[in-house]
């Protein structure tokens, strides 16, 4: 990568004044030189994460130094445009790595590194043959970024031969097929760019990927042998293989000094009357200059907005909205940052109230589950059917046909009722009498789960189920195949469970207008 002209010091201290939203031209004032301008758009890269995103913001300590001991240049004006030549871009970067060696070809001028691997062939579907690639982005995604080049041979030698591929499969897919696999087996999903190089004739694929803002990248469901659920995958010299302590700890490192930055940022922000804060249980408001009250029955109708996110419809740009305060004697708590399909069973399961509902009904958009819990989180989010059903309708889902599944159920055209026959459908009559009795092992765990899925409506005893079911759950966390199979079953299940506990109550829900109309 091309040595940067501005320093990791000035990024930091840029990020800094950026987040007290400093103008780009006032930022510039202070790094402008003769001999080096920084322009106005390698600022708004800076804020946009795009260049130098690994670099910590500076202190707010270090920025009010730095104002206070600043010294203009001693020569001349300021120059502000000079021409300072452009960075790279990952075409031309990639490029860069290859040479041309005689009559031999073009070859990879060294071999593969801790940003570089080559693959000889490229084949996204069926997803075992991309289990390979799908290691090497996430290990990529971990460390610092980098190329997977398709169409690249290792000869006997060593040497990485510029081959090409063999047909049009890697030109013709569609990014966003490829955005689908790593949102189905990768969490977060990495940042990737894709193009080809062609050389004498010869094309090579490349995947070009962008280190991860949050890492780490973690492998969300089992592949084959080579990709493994739960596993952290990172790019060493030459080989993707599971991480090792010391890179996760620098990575955990990472994270906790983002977040002290990030809450010390808050606080100064706080202090210096730029930001405010809201007490949910009061409704109080309080900043620097002063404070005020909002009412009781203004405080269920609050919505917040994530930044960043932004929808367009009919040329007029909206904040997204992911959640609603709600008043509750219980106090709501996050599970954890990053839904998957085990938080959104273990919270139905063991009715945790989560923060934020409206997320895990989206999830299901998303997940590779295709059977996960709705009607608790419509019910946890106050949702009407039809608001449930506009929300789903609106996210751009990435795993389609699971997101489609969902609407069918909350417009009952689909539904997790399931009369599986034997063992399941004599304890679904042994139920009705009032005979539950809990599972001992895995075996009888998996029958426990398919007789669920058939219970009737009107069944009695529904929370008894719901706990017996969580640790029918908990015989299933392993890799065998009764393990696997147990797990889809209580998946299922728990959403039969779901429909029979809260599917009226969703339905029941009135719509915000009816409710304003109520108080007034």
């Amino acid at each position: 990568m091309a040595k940067r002209s501005i320093t990791d010091r000035e990024i930091g201290l840029i990020k800094a004044m950026l987040a007290r939203e400093m103008k780009n031209k006032d930022i510039q004032f202070y790094f402008n030189r003769q001999d080096r301008a920084v322009n106005s758009g390698r600022i708004t890269q800076i804020r946009d994460k795009s260049y130098g995103p690994e670099v910590p913001q500076a202190s707010e300590n270090d920025l009010n130094l730095f104002l206070s001991t600043f010294k203009p240049a001693a020569i001349g004006a300021m120059v502000t445009h000079s021409f300072v030549a452009s960075e790279p871009t990952p075409e031309e970067r990639a490029r860069s790595l290859f040479e041309m060696r005689g009559r031999s070809g073009w070859f990879l001028k060294t071999h593969e590194s801790e940003t570089t691997e080559c693959k000889e062939s490229f084949c996204l579907k069926p997803e075992h043959r991309f289990a390979d690639p799908l290691r090497s982005i996430a290990g990529l995604a971990n460390n610092n970024g980098g190329f997977v080049f398709f169409g690249v041979k290792e000869l006997p030698d060593g040497s990485l031969n510029v081959v090409g591929l063999n047909d049009e499969t890697f030109a013709l897919t569609d990014p966003a097929d490829l955005n689908r696999s790593l949102a189905g087996s990768l969490n977060p999903v990495p940042v990737f760019t894709m193009f080809s190089l062609e050389f004498d004739g010869r094309r090579v694929g490349v995947v070009h990927v962008q280190k991860h803002d949050l890492p780490p990248v973690i492998a969300i469901k089992n592949v084959n042998n080579e990709f493994r659920e739960g596993a952290i995958y990172y790019r060493y010299v030459g080989e993707t293989r599971a991480i090792k302590p010391g890179e996760l700890q620098q990575i955990i490192t990472y994270r906790e000094q983002r977040a002290i930055s990030e809450f010390s940022n808050r606080i100064s922000r706080v202090a210096m009357g730029a930001a405010a804060t809201l007490d949910l249980d009061t409704g109080k408001v309080q900043g620097r200059v002063g404070s005020f009250m909002i009412g009781e029955e203004l405080l269920p109708k609050i919505q917040f907005i994530r930044e960043g996110q932004f929808s367009e419809r009919d040329g007029a740009p909206a904040l997204r909205l992911i959640g609603d305060v709600e008043t509750t004697s219980e106090r709501a708590q996050v599970v954890r940052d990053n839904i998957t399909p085990d938080a959104t069973i273990r919270n139905f399961l063991t009715s945790v109230v989560v923060k934020e509902p409206r997320q895990y009904l989206l999830h299901s958009a998303h997940s590779n589950r295709e059977w996960q819990p709705i009607w608790y989180y419509v019910h946890l989010a106050s949702l009407t059917v039809e608001g449930a059903l506009e929300l789903m309708q609106r996210e751009e889902a990435s795993q389609p046909s699971h997101r489609d599944g969902v609407i069918a159920r909350l417009t009952g055209k689909r539904t997790a009722f399931n009369v599986n026959q034997g063992k399941p459908r004599h304890l679904v009559a042994a139920f009705a009498k009032g005979e539950i009795d809990e599972p001992a092992d895995v075996t009888d765990a998996h029958k426990f789960a398919l007789a669920v899925q058939g219970l009737p409506e009107g069944q009695g005893n529904l929370d008894l189920f719901r706990q017996i079911l969580s640790k029918c759950y908990g015989l299933s966390n392993g890799q065998t195949t009764q393990q696997r199979n147990l797990r889809s079953a209580v998946f299922r299940a728990a959403c039969r469970l779901d429909e029979l506990l809260y599917r009226s109550k969703g339905e029941q829900n009135i719509s915000a207008t009816e409710r304003i109309q109520a108080l007034s």
